[in-house]
């Protein structure tokens, strides 16, 4: 779903889910049988050769095969913003930050806390031929 709000913002939102398998332990028994879900919300308002936007996601997977070594679960949500600025023509400079929260617990079979908090800054400057 796209529109646009007063004082042309604009907000996106969307949502999915579904199921991925792959591979044969047996007919009809995939390796990996996995459901998934996720949605998102983006606001977004550009004013002259500038554009802020802030986005926000949850996101699940839910683990249903068989095997007992491996636990594909897991669950988070994620905070981005972002701020672009077009210098000139078919160039622009983006600024984003990033923080995802999320619950996994395979982490754990790598010694590692089976939640986390990681923070990703972006910087990018493109021109487009």
């Amino acid at each position: 779903m796209r529109s646009r709000l007063p004082g042309d913002i604009d907000l996106v939102a969307q949502g999915m889910f579904g199921n991925t398998a792959m591979g044969l332990i047996a007919p009809d028994q995939p390796l990996v049988d996995v459901d998934f879900a996720s949605a998102f919300l983006l606001v977004s308002k550009a004013w002259e050769n500038s554009r802020v936007s802030l986005r926000a996601e949850y996101f699940e997977t839910t683990d249903k095969d068989i095997a007992v070594d491996d636990d594909n679960d897991e669950h988070g949500n994620a905070l981005t913003a972002a701020y672009i600025y077009y210098p000139a023509e078919r160039q622009r400079l983006t600024f984003e930050a990033l923080q995802i929260f999320s619950q996994r617990p395979e982490r754990a079979f790598l010694g590692l806390p089976h939640k986390a908090k990681e923070t990703q800054f972006q910087v990018s400057y493109r021109f487009f031929f």
